[in-house]
């Protein structure tokens, strides 16, 4: 909890520098209540580790500073417009928001960029200073674009300052929303390591305390590091090519190819992360030109271009043109130039494959002129192919590097749940067809075999997988599961404790013989649970002489036939999940 804590800390540092001079500036703290919260950095929910930081830190939030809370996926499942203003911007609301916080269930998508707006608007920022702080731990999933509303907010406002904390964020998903706080001059921390990132917070949250009036103070210049940055051309349309490069060298450093004279923000065609002693590779586009290569360095406050080169693309025979690196499993598109004959085909082979048949996945070009591929599920360096298919045999025409890293995939859900009881699973993950959301008992170490599962291609958009707890307690896990076309991996685990059920049932006890008898009952809410009645001699799960589905969540009533034989019999409540149906309540019924 320490790295969020001086995070949230240092921004309402920086958000108070003024403020205590001016107690009509104001702040919004835009809180993620997506269901991917449940999610754990070093074994606690990313939920509970929010609500405690904000607890810590708001304890201690100057009366001077109008502070507000605004939330998005808290209250629906799988709606873009869940955001809510929860406690307006006002002093002294420290206490009402960390309650908030505390209140909030955490469900849905992640509409960050509209949230961020509606926060803006709540402080009225084309006409005050407002500053908001985001905190969330995925990127935007509703079709907006942060980038463009951070410069659009900061061409609007008359000092609007965007900061963005993001956790458990890849490099890649923090680049779309790192975007959001540069263009607004705000900060983007992204937490990767609680240790490594607590001692570089420390020295922010003293740097930012101990500095003077923002308002007064001029702006310093950001003096650029050397860099230098170079191909050698030219490369034919599609293909891989490594650009060397000097300079920094720092973690979030990188190498893109662009169009000249693009429209901002600029396009980037293809892009690598630097890493020391290796050269960058980069992916040529499809269509023949001019191209731009760019050093980006990332500085204090936003990513500056260091250096430049041109190269230029060239036609081909037969090309291939997609990704230059792809993770193991995913799904990605290629395009193509050759002959197109009918037999013609792309494929996947290991690096330095020279055979033409035993390939890992492959599409044929009749398919149209973009071919949908799968990678392989082992990490390594592969190359594709376009085949001819030609009277004398097939001939490889054109050969592209690709290189496939490993893939990561995070699960995120409620850590203990009652048995037969329905389960929101939040993923992320490479989404190929035939992944699999599964569950199985602790330990469990076969990629088959599961007690329940569901396909992520189910999940659409919302990347949610529905789970039914087993039918008794215990521990288990659910797991991520990929479906490569070399074979299954697993991708994530994460531990699941099912306990027991409270159920009743409230019936009379004496019934007449073939009348209607109304049945109370509470308990899981299971699709296949029902409320049955069998002579008071019959033990297991069967035999009943008549029964009603429970349906609804939590309790409900029902009707059944009282048999026409005076007799001993029972009211069952019976529970029907993975790992097998269990009577878990029974009341006896006397028939006269």
């Amino acid at each position: 909890m320490r790295w969020l804590l001086m995070v949230v800390a240092s921004l309402l540092a920086g958000a108070t520098a003024v403020g205590a001079a001016a107690a009509q500036d104001k702040a919004i703290i835009v809180l993620d209540g997506s269901g991917s919260m449940w999610g754990q950095i070093e074994g606690k929910p990313k939920l509970q580790i929010a609500r405690d930081t904000l607890a810590e830190v708001l304890s201690g939030v100057p009366d001077t500073l109008e502070l507000g809370l605004l939330a998005y996926g808290h209250r629906e499942k799988g709606q873009c417009g869940d955001i809510e203003l929860i406690v307006p911007p006002a002093a002294g609301t420290g206490p009402a928001i960390s309650q908030a916080a505390n209140d909030m269930r955490f469900l849905g998508k992640t509409p960050l960029s509209a949230a961020v707006q509606q926060a803006a608007d709540a402080l009225r920022y084309t006409e005050n200073k407002a500053t908001v702080i985001l905190i969330t731990d995925g990127i935007e999933t509703c079709e907006a674009d942060p980038c463009a509303l951070g410069r659009s907010l900061e061409q609007s406002g008359i000092d609007f300052t965007a900061h963005v904390v993001g956790f458990g964020l890849s490099r890649e998903e923090g680049r779309s929303v790192a975007c959001l706080a540069e263009n607004t001059g705000g900060q983007f921390i992204l937490a990767e390591d609680a240790e490594a990132l607590s001692a570089a917070l420390g020295d922010a949250v003293a740097a930012v305390t101990e500095a003077p009036d923002v308002a007064e103070a001029p702006a310093m210049p950001v003096e650029l590091p050397a860099a230098t940055v170079a191909a050698t051309g030219p490369v034919a349309i599609g293909s891989a090519f490594a650009a060397s490069w000097t300079g920094p060298g720092a973690k979030d450093d990188y190498v893109v190819l662009v169009a000249p004279d693009a429209p901002e923000p600029v396009p980037e065609l293809s892009y690598d992360y630097v890493v020391p002693d290796k050269d960058a590779l980069l992916r040529a586009p499809g269509t023949p030109g001019t191209y731009v290569l760019r050093y980006m360095w990332k500085g204090p406050d936003a990513h500056y271009a260091l250096a430049e080169a041109t190269i230029e693309v060239v036609e081909a025979a037969a090309s291939i043109a997609g990704p230059a690196k792809v993770s193991v499993g995913e799904g990605f598109d290629v395009t193509w130039t050759g002959p197109g004959e009918t037999g013609d085909y792309v494929d996947i082979v290991p690096e330095g494959y020279a055979e033409t048949s035993g390939e890992l996945a492959y599409a044929y070009v009749r398919d149209g002129a973009t071919l949908a591929l799968r990678a392989p599920g082992n990490p390594g360096r592969y190359q594709m192919r376009y085949l001819l298919e030609a009277p004398g045999g097939r001939e490889v025409l054109a050969t592209v590097p690709l290189q496939v890293d490993p893939a990561t995939a995070t699960l995120a859900f409620p850590p203990t749940a009652e048995v037969g009881s329905e389960i929101a699973v939040y993923w992320t993950g490479p989404a190929g067809q035939g992944d699999y959301i599964d569950l199985v008992p602790a330990g469990y170490s076969e990629l088959s075999g599961e007690m329940t599962y569901d396909y992520v291609a189910r999940s659409g958009g919302d990347e949610v997988a529905s789970m039914t707890a087993p039918s008794m307690p215990g521990s288990y896990e659910i797991r991520y599961v990929l479906q490569a076309p070399d074979g299954r991996q697993l991708l994530a685990s994460q531990g699941l404790e099912v306990t027991e059920a409270s159920v009743s049932l409230d019936a009379p006890g004496e019934a007449v013989a073939g009348s209607t008898l109304k049945v109370g009952w509470t308990g899981p809410a299971g699709r296949r649970n029902y409320i049955d009645i069998v002579p008071a001699d019959v033990t297991d799960v069967g035999g009943e002489l008549d029964y009603f589905y429970t349906g609804t969540p939590g309790g409900g009533e029902g009707d059944l036939r009282v048999p026409e034989a005076p007799g001993s019999y029972a009211l069952r409540f019976i529970l029907d999940a993975p790992g097998g149906a269990r009577v878990l309540a029974s009341v006896p019924l006397t028939v006269q």
